[in-house]
C-alpha cells in the first residue's frame, strides 16, 4: 500500500492498493503542489522509488519545496525527475529523464516506459500538474494518453497522484477526467478568518468513504496538518488547566500570578499529523464573558475537573453548556491523589449525555493527555462530517 502521508486521509482512503490512480482536483488559487510533494516525500522516506513528472515549472522548484520543508533532497536515491519543462524554454534538462517533446503525450508515456523496464521495485508517480499537461497536448489527446499511462502504471504496480487545477473546461473534458481515476480528492479554501484549506474525498473506487472531509494547514518546515483553529481549555481554579495545556502543546504561552492564571493561556499542539491552537481561559467570574465569546468560534472544548473536588462539579457542568453542542471531552484530573473519582462517576454526578467521554488523567505526570486530545480531535472531524 502507498501511503499519503497525511494518517486520517490515510485511514479513510484504506492506504492506496497499488496501481492505483488519485487525482487532487483543486480549486483555481488554492496552493496546490505541496500536496503531491508531500506524498512523494512521505514514501521516499519510506523507501519506496518517487517519480516526480515536472511540466509546469522547473525541476529546480522540487529542490526548492524539499529546502522548504527542511528536507535533503540528496539524500534519496530512489527519486526519479522527469523533466518536461526544460525544453520548453530551451534549456538544460534539470532531471535524470528529459521530455524532448512535452506538446506530445507519447513523449511523457515512453519515458515513463523507459523508467519502468530500468528499476525493479515500487513507488509513487506525482504529476505536478495535470492541466498544464492538458494545455500543453490538447485536451482530448491528453486525456487519452493519461487512460494509457494509468495502465503502464498499473501494471509496474506502482501508484499515480496528479494535481489538476480545476479550470471552467468544457462539460465534456471534466465527465471525462472525473470517469478515468480511481479516487478524486476535491481541495479548496475555507472561507472563514481562519485562512485554511479542505479535502472532500469525491471519489474512492477500492475503499469508500466518499464524502468525508478533512480541513488542513501547510506549515513549513512541518508539513500537511489537519489543523482545528480553536479548542478551548475550560474548568474550575486549579483543576489543571495551565499544566495540562503546558505539557500537552510544543509551544506555550502561560499568564500566571502567584500560581494563579490571570489572562488566557495560548498552545500549539502538534500531534500525530494534527495541529490544533488551544486557549485556556481562566473560570474566575470576570471571564465569564469572555468564555462566552470564546464560545461563539470554538471547535471543541477540554473540560479540566479536579477528580478529588465533587464540590465543584456542578459549576463545571454551568462552564461546559456555555459551549452548546460543540464537541467536548471531560477530563478527570489528578487520579494520582486519595479519594479521586473514576470518569465514570464524575459522568454520572455531572449528568452527562450517555456518548460523552470522560478520561481518567494525571496532567502533570502527562498520562491521558494525549488521548483526550486524539478523542476530540475525532469528534470534531467526524462531527464535522455529518452533512
Amino acid at each position: 500500500m502507498i501511503e499519503t502521508g497525511i494518517p486520517k486521509l490515510d485511514e479513510y482512503l484504506k492506504g492506496i492498493p497499488e496501481g492505483k490512480s488519485m487525482l487532487f482536483y483543486i480549486e483555481p488559487g488554492v496552493e496546490e503542489s505541496n500536496i503531491g510533494i508531500h506524498i512523494l516525500h512521505h514514501n521516499l522516506e519510506r523507501g519506496l522509488y518517487g517519480i516526480y513528472v515536472s511540466s509546469e515549472s522547473s525541476p529546480k522548484n522540487l529542490k526548492k519545496a524539499f529546502n522548504d520543508f527542511k528536507w535533503d533532497i540528496d539524500k534519496y536515491d530512489k527519486l526519479i525527475i522527469v523533466d518536461g519543462y526544460s525544453s520548453l524554454i530551451g534549456a538544460p534538462s534539470e532531471g535524470n529523464y528529459s521530455i524532448e517533446e512535452p506538446h506530445d503525450i507519447e513523449s511523457y508515456e515512453d519515458a515513463l516506459l523507459s523508467i519502468f523496464e530500468e528499476i525493479e521495485g515500487k513507488g509513487v508517480i506525482v504529476f505536478d500538474s495535470l492541466s498544464n499537461i492538458m494545455d500543453m497536448c490538447g485536451e482530448r489527446k491528453a486525456l487519452e494518453g493519461i487512460e494509457r499511462i494509468n495502465k503502464e502504471i498499473e501494471k509496474a504496480g506502482f501508484v499515480a497522484i496528479y494535481n489538476f487545477i480545476a479550470w471552467p473546461y468544457k462539460e465534456s473534458v471534466m465527465y471525462k477526467i472525473k470517469r478515468i481515476f480511481n479516487a478524486i480528492i476535491e481541495i479548496g479554501i475555507v472561507e472563514e478568518k481562519t485562512v485554511r484549506q479542505y479535502m472532500h474525498i469525491k471519489k474512492n473506487d477500492w475503499g469508500g468513504n466518499e464524502g468525508k472531509r478533512l480541513e488542513f494547514k501547510i506549515f513549513k518546515p512541518d508539513g500537511i496538518r489537519i489543523y482545528i483553529p480553536k479548542i478551548c481549555v475550560i474548568g474550575p481554579v486549579q483543576s489543571g488547566k495551565t499544566t495540562f495545556i503546558k505539557n500537552l502543546a510544543k509551544e506555550f504561552t502561560p499568564v500566571e500570578r502567584l500560581g494563579t492564571t490571570v489572562g488566557v493561556e495560548y498552545g500549539i499542539v502538534d500531534y500525530k499529523g494534527y495541529r490544533a491552537e488551544i486557549f485556556g481561559i481562566p473560570s474566575h467570574e470576570r471571564f465569564l464573558p469572555l468564555i462566552k465569546k470564546f464560545a461563539e468560534s470554538s471547535k471543541g472544548v477540554i473540560l479540566i475537573v479536579d477528580s478529588t473536588k465533587p464540590n465543584e462539579l456542578q459549576f463545571a457542568k454551568k462552564l461546559l453548556d456555555i459551549f452548546g453542542d460543540i464537541p467536548y471531552v471531560v477530563v478527570a484530573n489528578k487520579q494520582d491523589l486519595p479519594n479521586a473519582l473514576k470518569g465514570d462517576k464524575i459522568k454520572d454526578m455531572m449528568n452527562l449525555d450517555k456518548d460523552a467521554i470522560v478520561v481518567e488523567a494525571v496532567a502533570k505526570d502527562k498520562i491521558g493527555i494525549y488521548e483526550v486530545f486524539e478523542a476530540l480531535v475525532e469528534k470534531i472531524i467526524e462531527g464535522g462530517n455529518v452533512s
